[in-house]
């Protein structure tokens, strides 16, 4: 398979200035998976508190807008991962091999290219943007005008959020944990604050939500720069050594394509979930859709800590894999499945038993409660084998397998969710919209078996998953 530390091979030796090649794997995952987890789950929980402020203090119209605009916000998430998910996999496995000059070049050229793709999404807002908010919010020019300064905010300041994601990436992928994790929960904390300061105190509304995670993200790359001019790290990431290798380009869209057109899919799943209540839900249609938006934060909240142990176990398997320390690979592919596994399952079983209580949090409505805890069952009925599968991906993504990584995120989305949203209704009314997902993921664990099957069928590496090692002479 070709990789581009082919001609590096050589030079992936112990390094004993790389965290990840040694030590207890154990540790070594809490040590690294901790701090981005902590920061994810805070993460989660500004969501939530997020919804509650525009809800409690703005108006449910403004929490509706806010969740109509959840499709064009994971595109913006897409857009984002698509430079940063494919710089950070190939930047641990350059980090692995001791390749440090190479490293400092893909950090500048991630950069180079998330400005450029902010250009391209700045100019389709422009282009049509608000026709596209109009259709999302139904003809609603109240819930559009609100929809319109929420997305407008955040797209036209995205180079900031792109810009932050490459450079908190980078600290992670140098092992610099505890600065990434300090610099994150400052971000997350602040943002809290000041949507609280610009929803509640200033009145602000829906563009105090935005202005708020602006601000945020401006005090953490403020941060991010003091750290990169005031230390010498010891991947020699200086500020003054930029030059640039178009190449790169190529790579990161290469391998942060699959991510990032998963979160494009999501996106197009809400939407079509959007549409299809539209049609199938009837007088039901207002009620459902906020109970499927608070749907979404829920979900965010439960992904972004798993999302925190994908990032980890990237970052660790990438490095080993560089330096072609396979046991180690294997190791972590056993941690990180079971660690998922676990976790989905209490989430899992925690909505279900309090279903009927949690939409009384954001709302005071029992319409709204009642939808949420009648569809919150249905969309989480196969949640526990979402984190093992998501896991694997994420694996072939970190040692550089593209096409494997793409096949299993991409068919998920756009070959089984996608149709089965529209497909399942003309047969079971509404509820087949619920069904559409926990059906997916099921096929994607046949999808899933199947892959792995071949390439144990090919390669002979043991469960189609870990690497096979060769005996010692």
């Amino acid at each position: 398979m070709p990789n581009i530390l082919d001609e590096t091979v050589d030079k992936a030796v112990n390094q004993p200035d790389n965290i990840f090649l040694s030590g207890s794997l154990p540790i070594l995952f809490v040590k690294t998976a901790a701090p981005i987890i902590l920061i994810m789950m805070v993460n989660g929980f500004h969501t939530l508190i997020d919804a509650y402020f525009l809800g409690e203090f703005v108006g449910a119209d403004a929490l509706t807008a806010v969740t109509l605009m959840f499709p064009a916000f994971m595109l913006l998430v897409a857009l984002s991962t698509l430079v940063s998910n494919g710089y950070s996999s190939i930047l641990a496995r350059l980090l692995g091999a001791g390749e440090k000059d190479r490293a400092l070049n893909a950090y500048v050229d991630a950069i180079l290219l998330a400005l450029v793709v902010c250009a391209v999404l700045i100019a389709m807002f422009l282009a049509g943007g608000d026709t596209l908010i109009l259709w999302v919010t139904k003809g609603s020019t109240t819930l559009a005008a609100m929809g319109y300064t929420y997305m407008a905010i955040l797209i036209f300041l995205s180079p900031l959020a792109f810009v932050l994601g490459i450079s908190i990436d980078t600290l992670r992928c140098e092992g610099m944990l505890a600065t990434m994790a300090a610099i994150t929960l400052m971000s997350a904390l602040a943002n809290t604050l000041f949507n609280y300061i610009l929803i509640v105190e200033f009145n602000w509304g829906v563009a105090g939500s935005a202005y708020g995670t602006i601000l945020a993200q401006a005090c953490a790359m403020a941060a991010v720069i003091v750290v990169r001019i005031k230390k010498q790290q010891s991947s020699g990431f200086q500020l003054s050594n930029f030059r640039i290798d178009w190449k790169n380009w190529r790579r990161f869209l290469a391998l942060g394509a699959p991510t990032s057109l998963n979160y494009v899919g999501i996106s197009l799943s809400a939407a079509a979930i959007l549409f299809s209540l539209q049609l199938w839900s009837g007088s039901a249609y207002e009620a459902t859709a906020t109970a499927y938006g608070i749907v979404t934060r829920i979900m965010t909240f439960m992904f972004l800590p798993l999302l925190g142990l994908s990032m980890a176990f990237q970052t660790i398997v990438g490095n080993n894999y560089g330096a072609h320390k396979f046991g180690r690979t294997n190791a972590c592919i056993k941690i990180v499945l079971y660690v998922a596994f676990v976790y989905c399952v209490i989430f899992q079983a925690c909505l279900y038993v309090f279903r009927s209580d949690i939409g009384f949090i954001f709302v005071d409505d029992y319409e709204i409660a009642f939808q949420l805890g009648r569809i919150l069952p249905f969309t989480t009925m196969v949640l526990f084998i979402f984190g093992p599968l998501m896991m694997i991906g994420i694996y072939f993504q970190a040692i550089g397998d593209a096409t494997r990584a793409a096949i299993l995120s991409l068919t998920k989305v756009y070959v089984f969710s996608l149709p089965l949203i529209f497909i399942l209704p003309m047969f079971l009314g509404e509820i087949g919209i619920w069904y559409a997902g926990p059906l997916a993921e099921i096929l994607s664990l046949l999808l899933t078996s199947v892959i792995l099957y071949l390439r144990f069928q090919k390669l002979q590496s043991p469960w189609g998953l870990f690497t096979k090692i060769a005996p010692s002479a």
